[in-house]
């Protein structure tokens, strides 16, 4: 994929974090590390990005570890300022967060009701909030929130941005006319760990926000 960075415009990769070092589960506020695999997924990510276009000017992250510890990893490496903010952590998943499935619910025979709480979160999310945890609207404002913060800051420069899977869908729930509420939103996206989504916003209020890819992978990638 080559870059087309037209003068004035703001170039902004959503890098989702990599695979984590657990068993499946809902990861939210658990600040859980990322695996090896996970690192080289975003060893091959920012690779493909700087390959493209050596212009980058910012590179920002959640204050997640999964996120964060790449993220000042490679700052580092490019003798570059780490900027952290905080509303782009993951959504708190309350009393489900950070515990396996099979922990947390075990087999479905043994407790249908448990899975069953699971499946209507996923299906609509705004009706079925987890036990204890965040509502979406919640999430959403505070994402949005991040986002503004970060296209007031740098406008007109080509910014990185290592976040969640759930974050890069609300700011595209955002920017694109859709039902963010609704759980087909979130599972009809394929964003992998890795994954790149691009956004374009040109210096004119007039124009509206390119989503240029959503849950790109450089090639040679394993999706997971």
């Amino acid at each position: 994929m080559t870059t087309d960075i037209t003068t004035g415009d703001t170039i902004i990769d959503l890098v989702r974090h990599g695979a984590v070092d657990g068993e499946a589960a809902l990861y939210g506020r658990f600040d859980i590390a990322l695996s090896p695999v996970g690192w080289r997924q975003l060893e091959q990510a920012l690779a493909a990005i700087t390959a493209a276009d050596t212009s980058i000017d910012a590179i920002i992250s959640s204050p997640l570890q999964r996120c964060q510890a790449f993220a000042a990893h490679w700052a580092q490496q490019q003798g570059m300022a780490l900027d952290i903010v905080p509303a782009l952590r993951e959504y708190d998943f309350g009393d489900w967060d950070g515990i396996p499935f099979t922990t947390l619910f075990g087999p479905p025979e043994d407790n249908p009701d448990g899975w069953s709480e699971l499946e209507a979160f996923a299906q609509f999310p705004a009706g079925n909030p987890p036990p204890g945890g965040e509502r979406i609207e919640q999430v959403y404002e505070r994402v949005v929130q991040g986002w503004q913060q970060i296209t007031e800051q740098h406008g007109g420069q080509h910014v990185v941005v290592m976040c969640h899977g759930a974050v890069i869908r609300l700011i595209l729930g955002y920017l694109l006319p859709v039902d963010w509420r609704d759980g087909n939103w979130y599972s009809s996206l394929a964003i992998h760990y890795g994954s790149r989504t691009r956004i374009r916003l040109s210096p004119h209020l007039d124009v509206a926000p390119v989503v240029e890819c959503i849950g790109w992978l450089p090639a040679g990638s394993e999706p997971c």
